[in-house]
């Protein structure tokens, strides 16, 4: 059952959205997800830059979120960029993980996405920090046949979903302001732990390094 927090977050969210017709551009399947999980990702490309078709996409992962892993696809090449932490972290096993990916390349498709009228998904796994009422902004370049479509912008100020009132108001001022906002997820509060096992309440050590 979802708290009044998470109602209002998501009716906030819903409202914004309908508003502003910038939404037709790069998103996440989903835009609210639970703090400090490990979550399936996915972000849709849907249109090319005016009428070239997209023949590559570039994700810039924030700080904050590590152990990313992307989803094999054969149509793709596909590279990352890693960026060394500013401290060694516990992984997995009890590994200390010392980087992560900064950035996430698909190029070279064996067909590409049409300019318009077709999307694409492209998948990738992340831990994201324990942190809800954030805003995390992933900026993504849509590389075409002539030119890119950018989506870089973000907020001039930020924008906690938490305890503001008026958080749908500035989404909306946001995505009105600019032709290419960053696509972003809104971390809540989780219902319940990831995984039935393990402390009632994460440990701040485990809260930034799964």
């Amino acid at each position: 059952m979802k708290n009044n927090a998470s109602i209002a977050l998501a009716a906030a969210l819903t409202t914004a959205l309908t508003a502003v017709p910038a939404i037709s551009h790069n998103t996440f399947t989903a835009m609210t997800v639970p703090a400090g999980y490990i979550q399936d990702l996915e972000m849709r490309i849907t249109h090319g830059c005016k009428d070239s078709p997209v023949n590559s996409v570039r994700i810039k992962i924030p700080e904050g979120v590590t152990r990313v892993s992307v989803n094999v696809v054969r149509d793709w090449k596909v590279e990352t960029k890693m960026r060394k932490l500013p401290k060694p972290v516990p992984g997995e096993g009890g590994v200390m993980i010392t980087e992560t990916v900064d950035e996430i390349m698909w190029s070279a498709p064996k067909s590409v996405i049409p300019a318009s009228g077709r999307y694409e998904g492209f998948r990738f796994r992340a831990h994201l920090p324990n942190t809800p009422g954030a805003m995390l902004f992933f900026k993504t370049i849509n590389g075409c046949e002539k030119g890119d479509d950018p989506y870089v912008d973000l907020p001039k100020t930020p924008l906690p979903a938490v305890g503001a009132t008026d958080f749908g108001q500035k989404l909306i001022d946001f995505m009105s302001a600019t032709s290419g906002p960053a696509p972003f997820l809104i971390l809540e509060k989780p219902a319940k732990l990831q995984y039935p096992w393990g402390n009632a309440k994460p440990s701040p050590r485990d809260a930034g390094a799964r």
